[in-house]
């Protein structure tokens, strides 16, 4: 099984240009903990997290940016946030290709100590493999012999992650489609139950599918829209 297989093809992005903090709203409000920085070609030039959003906001206080922010110095915290995300992101991005097999990945990350992983064509970003990812295939997998999807699970992922975009309003970057022998496995988030309700039903309509293993969890209502 390869990065293809498994990775997240809707991926929340920055622009290296923008204010950091429109790039922090925007992992609030995806519930996110980094994002992948995409240029104007399309092409990935770097990787802005939490923590290097901590650290600039930081340097040079003398005392942390939770304390200020508490203490609510808001024309300070402003100034801080109007940096731009090239000068906070980190520039020496570790990649896979889409051929990349998992037990590299997991590889990969567990030596780099990183959560997640961009996977790149031809240079340009095409989705992001994280640790959830690969456990979420340890588990689709099991102890079956054979862990290579066929081509047609191939054709099969890629026809229902089409339905999704089409027919659902569900934030895709949240969920995980796996597909197994024609058995599909769906992890991740739903905002709704309206929404993971459709999100199986447009799984379970796709030509191929054997069966669909809904793991999808909801959000609780109070964390919806914030």
């Amino acid at each position: 099984m390869h990065a293809d297989a498994i990775m997240t093809s809707r991926v929340v992005t920055a622009d290296p240009d923008e204010e950091v903090a429109v790039v922090a709203r925007r992992l609030l409000d995806n519930r996110i903990s980094a994002l992948p920085v995409v240029g104007h070609d399309g092409r990935l030039c770097g990787i802005v997290s939490e923590g290097d959003l901590m650290r600039r906001a930081e340097c040079g206080r003398s005392r942390s940016w939770w304390l200020s922010l508490m203490a609510d110095e808001t024309a300070d915290f402003r100034k801080t946030l109007g940096t731009r995300v090239r000068d906070v992101m980190t520039h020496d991005v570790v990649t896979v290709d889409e051929e990349t097999p998992i037990a590299e990945i997991a590889h990969i990350l567990e030596m780099k100590g990183i959560k997640r992983v961009p996977v790149l064509r031809g240079g340009r970003l095409a989705g992001i493999v994280s640790r959830a990812d690969l456990l979420r295939a340890l588990a689709a997998i099991g102890d079956r012999d054979d862990v290579s999807p066929s081509d047609d699970d191939g054709q099969i992922r890629a026809r229902i992650l089409a339905l999704l975009e089409q027919r659902t309003t569900a934030a895709l970057h949240a969920v995980s489609v796996i597909v197994v022998n024609g058995s599909v496995y769906l992890w991740g988030t739903a905002e709704t139950q309206a929404d993971k309700d459709a999100i199986r039903i447009a799984a379970e309509n796709v030509a191929g599918v054997a069966k669909v293993h809904d793991f999808l969890s909801t959000l609780p209502e109070v964390l919806r829209s914030v």
